[in-house]
């Protein structure tokens, strides 16, 4: 390989100085509400070349950003942030008087562990149980596949049954 062929690596961080990195991130914000390159040079009052290399070097900023996040750490701050909430409202619920706060308690309580429920399956830390069950192509035709998966269904029924029975009472 010659050294014409070797590719030339971007530092991570490219040293600026505090008020231009000031000026990147409100230049990315501009960007993300939609502006236009020659809009934000006119509104910095500088060259769009200038523009389109802070919104590079906003981008080296973002991936050093990344590198420095603690997976773990935010997965635990988040756990013990959604496990705060929930029993901040138990205790709402506990110590109100009135009927209609107490009803809102319990809404927002239910809320809330849906959303942690939801951010724990999105995480990958807890496993969502499917509520249905398709199966297609079965040879139904041999014999042994056909009694195992009627007897399958047969114990699923009795299960259902024997459910609907104990929420009767």
């Amino acid at each position: 390989m010659t050294a014409s062929e070797t590719p030339q690596s971007k530092p991570e961080i490219p040293p600026i100085s505090k008020r231009r990195q000031q000026r990147i991130r409100e230049i990315q914000d501009l960007f993300d509400t939609g502006l236009k390159v020659s809009e934000i040079a006119a509104i910095y009052g500088i060259s769009e070349r200038m523009v389109r290399q802070d919104k590079e070097d906003g981008k080296a900023f973002d991936r050093a950003l990344s590198k420095t996040v603690d997976q773990a750490e935010f997965l635990g701050r988040e756990i013990r942030s959604f496990e705060q909430a929930m029993r901040m409202e138990w205790r709402a619920y506990r110590l109100a008087t009135n009927p209609f706060v107490k009803v809102a308690c319990m809404r927002n309580l239910i809320a809330l562990k849906e959303k942690y429920i939801k951010f724990l399956q999105g995480a990958g830390l807890l496993d969502k149980v499917p509520e249905q069950l398709k199966i297609t192509g079965l040879p139904l035709e041999d014999d042994k596949i056909r009694e195992a998966a009627y007897a399958l269904l047969e114990m699923v029924q009795e299960k259902i049954e024997k459910n609907t029975e104990v929420e009767t009472f």
